[in-house]
């Protein structure tokens, strides 16, 4: 398959941040004139050899083993060689490029140790304050980490350090690329009235201080432990049982004519992430960041890439948006059937930008 065909940048987000252990090398090979502006240019990982960028279409690559006829055993597909077993850190290989214009071109190259970065680990969102229904948190790694352990690393200790048992849901949601986890509290245990509630008691409680504890000896995937213990402050507040409403939301609507951002204020919680894509302006080309104000609200902040035109604009919403305590606008987390139905709140702000 023909390089032009799935842009690298495509290929490596489909194929290698998925699957492959990265620790990378970035290196620039020397090749033969016929190639020399520019140079083809490789990414050398554990599990992947991947063409980054070249002058003609890469057709093939081949990788020996120093000193061997025999070629090693692997595919090659979307720019990316992939070898049935991972490179060996300190062995020295033979990468034989294959070009669209019938050429070809050899390099020595040795996989050597590479500079292993060490992981670091953030809460989000960024702040203590969490109603004491919250249903999910988000860990962000700034390496790939080892996953199917995060039970035996991770643990929600009350005021006194006494942990609260059973306290996360054993489902583990990693993104694509192995750095968010999406920490999940038990629902059986935070939604009012359940069995498990009554039981074992809710997992925060209102009022008091809890410390999420990520322990220093979680692995990323290329075998780097955090190396300390991480804790992070939450101060459980009151249960939100009520739908978001962006009615009392602030609006600040940019002047006509100039590249003010326009920004939304919430009057509560969300995870900034997932709060900056589920806001949309179809209208208007820009680009949207979300952060967290004063511990418990979001600021959403759209810049535009051309001056604003005077005239009536709409920012969408995602109907599926979810507080931290698994809100909508659509309806609460919390139904009970008993009280009448809550009606269903807008998934849209408007705004009019005047004419100066």
């Amino acid at each position: 398959m023909r390089t032009e065909d799935d842009p690298w940048a495509a290929a490596v987000s489909a194929t290698v941040s998925r699957q492959f252990s990265i620790f990378s090398l970035i290196g620039l090979l020397a090749f033969s004139p016929l190639h020399a502006d520019p140079p083809p240019r490789l990414r050398i990982e554990q599990k992947a050899l991947s063409v980054i960028a070249s002058s003609v279409a890469i057709q093939d690559i081949m990788v020996f083993l120093k000193g061997s006829p025999e070629p090693v055993f692997g595919a090659f597909r979307h720019g990316i060689f992939i070898p049935a077993a991972p490179f060996v850190r300190g062995q020295s290989y033979k990468v034989r490029l294959s070009f669209a214009d019938g050429s070809t071109t050899s390099q020595e190259m040795t996989f050597g140790e590479a500079s292993l970065a060490k992981p670091t680990v953030h809460l989000s969102p960024a702040t203590g304050h969490i109603p004491a229904n919250t249903l999910k948190l988000y860990l962000d790694f700034s390496e790939p980490m080892e996953q199917g352990v995060f039970l035996r690393h991770l643990m929600l200790q009350r005021r006194k350090g006494e942990e609260v048992v059973g306290a996360f849901r054993e489902t583990e949601l990693w993104s694509p690329d192995g750095k968010r986890l999406t920490v999940l509290l038990h629902p059986g245990r935070q939604k009012t009235g359940v069995n498990l509630q009554v039981d074992e008691g809710p997992v925060l409680l209102a009022g008091e201080p809890h410390s999420l504890v990520v322990s220093g000896q979680w692995r990323s995937t290329s075998g780097v432990q955090l190396g300390k213990e991480v804790a992070f402050r939450l101060e459980a507040i009151a249960a939100d049982h009520n739908p978001p409403d962006p009615t009392r939301w602030q609006v600040q609507v940019p002047k006509a004519a100039t590249m003010q951002p326009l920004v939304v204020i919430t009057d509560e919680l969300f995870e900034p992430q997932i709060f900056q894509r589920a806001l949309q302006l179809p209208e208007v080309s820009g680009q949207a960041e979300a952060s967290v104000i004063e511990q418990k609200r979001l600021e959403w902040r759209f810049k535009p890439v051309k001056p604003w035109p005077p005239g009536e604009y709409e920012v969408t919403i995602d109907p599926d948006l979810e507080d931290l305590a698994g809100n909508t606008t659509q309806g609460p987390f919390e139904v009970n059937l008993t009280t009448a139905k809550m009606p269903v709140r807008s998934s849209s702000i408007s705004f009019c930008v005047p004419v100066r």
